[in-house]
């Protein structure tokens, strides 16, 4: 995934650059201070953009669709996206400070105002528990199209609602400033050596290693609290982040067990299966290899009757019982194991393929999973 933190820090090196140049001139320093990305209408009179985006979510499909001031969009298409930093401040605090900005620009305020009335409009008609709330905005950016462009600046939120794609940070940008909107505790989770970015959701269970908050990822469908292990470039996910947060929001995720359930049974239930298929294969192949045997010697016996040689014929009825019996008490296990393994499997599989119905999931594992 592309790093934004990579392309801001050529705007660190090239601040650094301008203040050394500076004192050797004998100027005077200003203030420690940080100068993140802004947007500047661009006043044009163009009409409104309609974003419109249909996803999953429970048993449903949902239409969320909005008008985005075509000024502010164009504003901030041409921002530009490098960060100005003033004084010895730490990489953490100017990363901090850029993303918050470029997140909470005023004239974004609309827009957000914008898509919670939306949300809105569907937790009243769904009657949308906290938590299902969460999940329906967390769905609405994470079926953007995940893109990412090599050396591609972060986006403003504005920009990844019109274009509906985005990479880890675009869209972790704009769920945390959503998710702020309504309240929530929340914070950016930043991967540096990975080059990744995730949300952070405030929780009372199922936290993400020390950082105080449940992991929520934005590049696909996934559930809330259930971290991303590997990233689509293969690379795992192993470094501790850096937390920003964001807003002063206080509302929880409550929903942290269930997820831990579903994931922790989506786990054991894979491991499982996987165990299991090599044996299914090969008493599958034995089985086969019986039922030939068993074929080939019904054969040579019928040749038998019909030659009217009773003899031959009779003295291979044993033979055959034997062959039959094997092959009878190796079908009833294979037929018991068979049916294990594909239990598992279609857990295992439900899970992943409904991530967009964390209360449908967690209903289906209870009632299907057993030890």
């Amino acid at each position: 995934m592309t790093s934004r933190a990579g392309y801001l820090g050529y705007g660190l090196v090239f601040a650094a650059a301008f203040l050394i140049s500076a004192a050797v001139a004998g100027h005077f320093l200003p203030g420690s201070r940080v100068i993140a990305p802004r947007i500047d209408p661009v006043i044009d009179g163009s009409p409104p953009i309609i974003s419109s985006q249909t996803f999953p979510f429970e048993q449903w499909t949902v239409t969320i669709t909005v008008p985005v001031n075509s000024s502010v969009y164009h504003g901030a298409r041409l921002a530009d996206k490098s960060v100005v930093i003033y004084g010895n401040i730490s990489e953490n605090v100017w990363l901090a400070d850029s993303y918050r900005s470029m997140m909470n620009d005023p004239s974004q305020a609309p827009l957000y105002d914008a898509l919670a009335g939306a949300f809105r409009n569907v937790r009243a008609a769904r009657n949308l528990t906290s938590d299902e709330y969460i999940e329906l905005m967390a769905l609405y950016v994470q079926s953007f199209r995940y893109e990412s462009v090599p050396e591609n600046p972060p986006k403003f939120p504005v920009e990844t609602v019109v274009e509906r794609a985005g990479d880890c940070d675009d869209k972790s940008l704009l769920l945390a400033g959503l998710l702020t909107h309504e309240g929530y505790r929340v914070a950016l989770l930043s991967f540096g050596p990975e080059a990744h970015m995730a949300v952070g959701i405030g929780s009372g269970t199922y936290l993400y290693k020390n950082t105080g908050y449940a992991f929520l990822e934005t590049t696909n469908f996934s559930y809330v609290g259930v971290p991303t292990e590997v990233l689509e470039s293969g690379l795992a996910l192993r470094s501790d982040p850096v937390v920003i947060p964001i807003g002063n929001g206080t509302l929880l995720y409550g929903s942290g067990d269930e997820t831990r359930y579903i994931s922790d049974t989506g786990n054991v239930t894979g491991a499982r299966a996987d165990a299991m298929e090599p044996h299914i294969r090969a008493t599958a192949n034995d089985l086969d290899a019986k039922q030939a045997a068993i074929a080939s010697l019904e054969a040579r016996m019928a040749g038998f009757r019909d030659s009217g040689d009773m003899t031959q014929y009779n003295g291979r009825i044993p033979e055959h019982n034997d062959l039959v019996t094997a092959y009878n008490t190796e079908l009833s296990g294979y037929q018991q194991d068979y049916a294990l393994y594909q239990r598992y499997a279609e857990i295992h599989n439900y899970i992943l393929l409904n991530v967009f119905n964390r209360k449908g999931v967690y209903t289906f594992v209870r009632n299907n999973m057993t030890s």
